[in-house]
């Protein structure tokens, strides 16, 4: 089992509402996930911040698709509200993720599974 932090989008993450995310990773990290995926490993655990940063697990997520790439730009306005609603618009997303348009990102798609903690 695997683990993915959730320090902006904990609450969204706890209460359901997020079920998307979209990550900047390597290459070599974005194998590994696709490579559990098509293991059949589709739980993992969900952190509050990295281990080792005094992070602690508050959720399980099932993986409800493979991991895959895909630009910015091609991000569906949907998943504003699925990546937690922090963004009203493409633009923000952009700006909030710190990243161009044309950028390619790790797109993770879950379910809440279990929450550890309650929403605050």
């Amino acid at each position: 089992m695997a683990i993915i932090t959730f320090s902006l989008t904990r609450d969204e993450l706890l209460s359901g509402q997020k079920t998307v995310t979209r990550r900047d990773w390597k290459p070599s990290h974005m194998a590994n996930w696709q490579r559990w995926y098509d293991e059949g490993r589709h739980i993992h655990d969900a952190y509050d911040r990295i281990p080792i940063a005094g992070g602690s697990k508050i959720a399980e997520i099932r993986l409800t698709e493979r991991p895959y790439w895909e630009a910015l730009e091609n991000m569906p306005k949907d998943d504003l509200q699925a990546e937690g609603g922090m963004a009203d618009s493409l633009e923000q997303f952009y700006d909030l993720v710190g990243l161009p348009p044309s950028h390619e990102v790790a797109v993770v798609r879950f379910e809440l599974v279990e929450a550890e903690v309650a929403v605050c």
